[in-house]
């Protein structure tokens, strides 16, 4: 097999308990052929001594330190420098299999893939939560882009919405930025680039481990960032005149504003979210949806008092991306 370069870029912040783990599994990969990027986001602990370090051990390491400006700006400044034909990120809080970038590079190559996407499983303190099980028949197949999307926007699959656990055609990320100073960032992002590629493969090899920490910043709500990414997807389709997904786009945003409704308390807040659901009222007239989403929306929007009145006293539950 041709081994084209392959560039693996790692945002690093505060993990200076969790970094060498995630760096010896880079170093370890079977498919030896990659430059590791990583990118030191103005670190305040141990993690620019570690990352010089590890450069100083493997001539296929190379380290940006910079300011911090977020994962984002951090992703940002890792594509800038990648020489890599194929490029794929990796949180620097986790590890991969040793046979991950192969196994995305093979699965690229049967399909020819512009964006290759694989399985991961959730670890909590080094226990697997949500362990898949390694199937006998593991599979890799050619997905349309439009059956990947539905898979992201109405399946909710994670492995599809975030940004790591993937191999990306290094092309597709031309002129491709992230957008800083935005918690979700994934949710801004990721559709675009299903959207652009022609052909992506998925397959269900668990080849990712995923950290899930109770003190990771990017883990807490910030339900407005969020409300901001579901507009911009259902303003993307709405504008392309792609009715596929509008729907439940826009029901997703509608149920972000009504979530985050129940953790504001300000009267200029409750304003805000007010305007919002209005500014959509004639999108949402057609919207098929329960008729207890129905009369939520309808009472919010003609009365977000009446609405908070109606919550003290019959307590009910909406959740977030419903």
């Amino acid at each position: 097999m041709n081994q084209e370069l392959i560039s693996i870029i790692v945002p690093i912040y505060n993990v200076e308990k969790y970094l060498k783990k995630c760096l010896d599994s880079l170093i370890k990969q079977t498919y030896q052929n990659i430059e590791m990027v990583l990118v030191d986001d103005g670190s305040p602990d141990g993690c620019p001594q570690i990352c010089d370090e590890y450069a100083a051990k493997d001539k296929r390491i190379i380290v940006i330190h910079k300011e911090n400006g977020g994962l984002s700006s951090a992703r940002n400044a890792g594509l800038k420098i990648a020489s890599g034909a194929f490029i794929s990120f990796v949180d620097s809080d986790d590890w991969v299999n040793d046979h991950y970038i192969e196994t995305l590079y093979l699965a690229q190559n049967k399909f020819n893939a512009d964006l290759v996407i694989a399985e991961h499983q959730d670890i909590y303190d080094d226990y697997v939560c949500n362990k898949k099980a390694q199937q006998s028949n593991i599979f890799i197949e050619n997905i349309n882009r439009n059956e990947t999307l539905k898979r992201l926007f109405c399946q909710n699959k994670s492995s599809y919405t975030v940004a790591w656990g993937k191999l990306y055609r290094k092309q597709l990320l031309e002129d491709f930025y992230f957008p800083i100073g935005k918690f979700h960032e994934d949710e801004f992002t990721t559709y675009l680039l299903f959207h652009k590629a022609d052909t992506i493969c998925y397959t269900n090899e668990v080849i990712y481990n995923y950290r899930q920490r109770t003190d990771n910043i990017t883990a807490t709500e910030h339900p407005l960032d969020l409300l901001e990414a579901f507009e911009c997807q259902y303003s993307f389709f709405k504008d392309k005149n792609e009715y596929d997904f509008q729907s439940v786009l826009l029901q997703h945003l509608c149920w972000q504003i009504l979530y985050a409704f129940t953790l504001f308390k300000t009267n200029n807040q409750i304003k805000k979210l007010h305007e919002k659901i209005v500014l959509y009222r004639p999108d949402i007239t057609n919207l098929k949806m329960s008729l207890f989403h129905k009369v939520c929306l309808t009472i919010f929007m003609k009365s977000p008092q009446f609405y908070v009145f109606l919550r003290k006293i019959i307590p009910f539950h909406i959740r977030r991306n419903s």
